[in-house]
């Protein structure tokens, strides 16, 4: 819920019940007439690209299977990357508990091949032992994991939409993470990126004529950008585009549908997006462990960005329904374990 939308449709969920889920959303389709369908989490994402076409005439606005593959799948998007001399890390997949290759180098990060919503966290493994326990756990989950080269550089991350004719976007530096080093991006910021940075992004679209919204992160080392993921689809953190001027969701839409719209100008403002649930995280885990130099920082980055009139928490903490859910979970589980 949201003070948007105080009453959401609910659906059966898709990776359970995907037959269920696809004949309500069909029929929410039908009766209100809707014209397009926006797929927000991986495990939509990958069912409307393989089964879409079941929903009727409606517009899915998303890839097809034949683009997740290449793009969203972690061994596709290697491959598809070498094909087009596009940097990418180092990688072996493991199935059935063998490598295909040679093992990267450690420290290693850990991650399923197929992304899912709820699926194992990427992890960096610091030891054989690590990422021997971690590729287990990804097993256990029914996924294959990937193990990849570890690129220590500033991240980027490329918003995006394409289009007949359209390449707009928004590039962000991101700042932290959580779990540091290897998570979900917790603080980003808009910054002119060099241009070989979007190039890489624009090439891996146009390779599949992808035409939609995406988010494609690279790694920097040495001057050079590794693509290290691809989502085609908005992420938790679209807000940090919208707050920078680019609305984002209204262009994809438009694009998908052929509305003229107003194209993105390419000027953006500047300030600092942070994930206000994910830095408490963090701010729990330092409480957790006794470090309280750790805890001060967290705790003076959240009170940087709250008070920064160019800074946006995300949730807001003053939309209630927005912020319950974490604190909820807190509630439930308690800031130190």
């Amino acid at each position: 819920r949201s003070i948007a939308c105080l009453r959401p449709r609910r659906y059966p969920p898709p990776t359970d019940s995907p037959d269920a889920f696809l004949a309500v959303i069909e029929e929410i389709c039908r009766a209100d007439g809707v014209d397009a369908v926006v797929p927000l989490e991986e495990d939509i994402v990958r069912l409307l690209a393989e089964r879409g076409s079941e929903l009727g005439s409606v517009t899915i606005v998303g890839p097809t299977a034949a683009q997740y593959r290449a793009l969203c799948d972690k061994a596709g998007l290697a491959r598809t990357a070498q094909s087009l001399g596009v940097y990418s890390p180092r990688i072996v997949e493991v199935r059935a508990g063998e490598p295909t290759g040679p093992w990267p180098a450690l420290p290693s990060v850990v991650k399923p091949v197929t992304s899912t919503t709820a699926g194992a966290i990427v992890r960096l493994a610091q030891t054989f032992e690590e990422r021997d326990a971690f590729v287990a756990k990804i097993a256990a989950e029914g996924n294959a994991a990937l193990v990849q080269e570890c690129i220590s550089g500033p991240r980027w991350v490329v918003h995006s939409v394409r289009g007949p004719g359209v390449f707009e976007y928004v590039a962000h530096r991101v700042h932290l993470e959580w779990p540091r080093t290897a998570g979900l991006a917790s603080i980003k910021r808009p910054e002119p990126p060099p241009q070989s940075l979007v190039s890489a992004a624009r090439r891996l679209l146009e390779h599949v004529d992808y035409r939609g919204p995406s988010g494609i992160s690279f790694l920097e080392r040495d001057g050079h950008y590794y693509v290290h993921d691809a989502n085609l689809r908005f992420g938790g953190t679209t807000g940090v585009s919208i707050h920078a001027g680019f609305d984002w969701p209204r262009r994809a839409l438009e694009v998908a549908l052929g509305l003229p719209g107003q194209p993105f100008s390419g000027a953006w403002r500047r300030g600092t997006y942070m994930r206000i649930d994910l830095e408490v995280n963090a701010l729990r885990a330092a409480l957790t462990e006794r470090h309280g130099d750790q805890a001060v920082r967290v705790l003076s980055g959240i009170a940087v960005v709250a008070v920064d009139p160019r800074g946006r928490l995300d949730p807001s903490p003053i939309d209630p329904l927005g912020v319950w859910p974490t604190v909820g979970r807190f509630l439930s589980q308690g800031l130190v374990q």
